[in-house]
């Protein structure tokens, strides 16, 4: 186990006094077995019927029970996010028996709350305190490294690598298309879309940037979060160049007087007042416009927002399901913006309520970050740097499977994080 020497910057992921050589904690390790299954490609999948049983959310059944017993042990401080991130998987099923029919509301709202709570409980539960964390950070280092890799070695060769290997072990097929841009292969590494990939290595770089590791972890780390390069999607590298700005602001933040992240926030919303008012597209558009790749994706996101707004308009309370929902005949069903789909389909409350968990938990953490160690807030802001990236970055990404399970265990991390700097040593003791 990689560890680092105590320090002003760094701490060790044994702490000091009589829990140094206490072996690692049963759920972090369980967490990080959970994270690597979250890689496996969708060649792996099973089926039952019409019902799509990926290997992580077998995993997610198999531990549903687990959680509630620990909920209702009180092992679990109970928070207002939780109640929120609840409050969205009951909502999506509700939603569902109001405009489907019964197998499907059935069918599609477990599979949406088992994806969306309980892994989001899976990540408050595991993760504890911001040792844990790096402990988690060191175990899933090298699966990171190896499919960031494959990644590159896809992008640059041209050629799919990882999931035709599963193809050929379970005999799946492999439904891919090569995309190019800027000379390169799109890699989508074991996720069924390269912006799935993107997104998902990006939200790693705030992570083992301000971890406090040393060594090969973060080195791993580091290195595989800057690979989500080679899946040529303009919100990975948006999340990446975001992900560099806020950790020099938060550098900055520590060697100037007067410049705060509450000064951040108060410019970012002052700037996005003066685009809504200034301009006659509005701040989303601009930025959708300018921060695309391609104009045509530009063009289609623009009328995604447009049509999915109206859709919601009409539908404000239970969605359309998954049923069509309105817009021109030629426009494709995909709704490229994961808070938009969530209003769609299941109507505006889900959207408001993950808006609302994600506001409290970041500012919580925030609010943690500031009354920690130098070590532990340094970790503290990276995760709150990463879960926000991640947040404002599916605004032009949809997200599903693997890289939606892990949005929601970010944020159940980010939550308890949020509240463990009053307790971090005793929770070092428990497993």
């Amino acid at each position: 186990m990689a560890s680092v020497p105590t320090s002003p910057s760094t701490v060790s992921l044994a702490e000091s006094g009589p829990t140094s050589e206490k072996a690692l904690p049963t759920r972090v390790l369980a967490m990080a077995a959970f994270f690597w299954v979250l890689l496996l490609p969708p060649q792996f999948n099973a089926q039952i019927g019409t019902v799509v049983l990926p290997a992580y959310r077998i995993l997610l059944f198999a531990v549903m029970l687990l959680v509630i017993i620990t909920i209702i042990r009180g092992q679990l401080r109970w928070t207002l996010p939780d109640t929120l991130v609840c409050g969205i998987g009951l909502w999506i099923i509700i939603a569902l028996f109001a405009t489907m029919d019964v197998e499907t509301a059935i069918q599609g709202g477990g599979s949406q709350f088992i994806d969306i709570v309980i892994s989001y409980l899976c990540g408050r539960i595991a993760i504890r305190s911001p040792r844990d964390f790096r402990i988690f950070l060191v175990l899933i280092a090298p699966a990171l490294g190896f499919i960031a890799l494959m990644l590159a070695l896809e992008s640059i060769t041209h050629s799919f690598i990882v999931q035709p290997l599963a193809s050929a072990v379970t005999g799946q097929p492999v439904r891919l298309g090569a995309v190019e841009r800027l000379g390169l292969m799109r890699a989508p590494g074991p996720f069924p879309h390269s912006i799935l990939a993107g997104i998902f290595f990006g939200s790693f770089l705030p992570l083992y940037a301000l971890s406090g590791l040393r060594g090969w972890p973060k080195i791993t780390g580091f290195i595989a979060s800057l690979c989500s390069f080679f899946t040529i999607s303009s919100a990975a590298l948006l999340a990446l160049l975001a992900g560099f700005g806020l950790i020099f602001y938060s550098w900055l933040t520590e060697q100037i007087s007067g410049i705060s992240w509450r000064l951040f926030v108060l410019a970012c919303a002052v700037v996005m007042f003066v685009l809504e008012l200034a301009t006659k597209s509005g701040a989303f558009v601009l930025l959708v416009r300018y921060a695309a790749l391609n104009s045509v994706s530009s063009y289609n996101r623009i009328l995604i927002w447009n049509h999915g707004s109206a859709s919601v308009r009409n539908h404000p309370f239970f969605g359309v399901g998954y049923n069509d929902w309105e817009r021109p005949f030629w426009m494709l069903e995909s709704v490229d913006n994961y808070w938009l789909w969530l209003a769609i389909q299941y109507g505006a409350l889900p959207s408001i309520l993950l808006l609302a968990a994600t506001v409290v938990a970041v500012y919580r953490l925030g609010r943690a970050a500031s009354h920690s160690p130098r070590a532990d807030r340094h970790l503290r802001m990276g995760v709150a740097i990463s879960y926000s990236i991640f947040a404002l970055g599916i605004i032009s990404v949809a997200i599903w499977l693997s890289a939606l399970v892990w949005f929601y265990a970010l944020l159940g991390i980010t939550v308890s994080l949020g509240m463990a700097h009053r307790s971090d040593r005793q929770s070092q003791t428990a497993d």
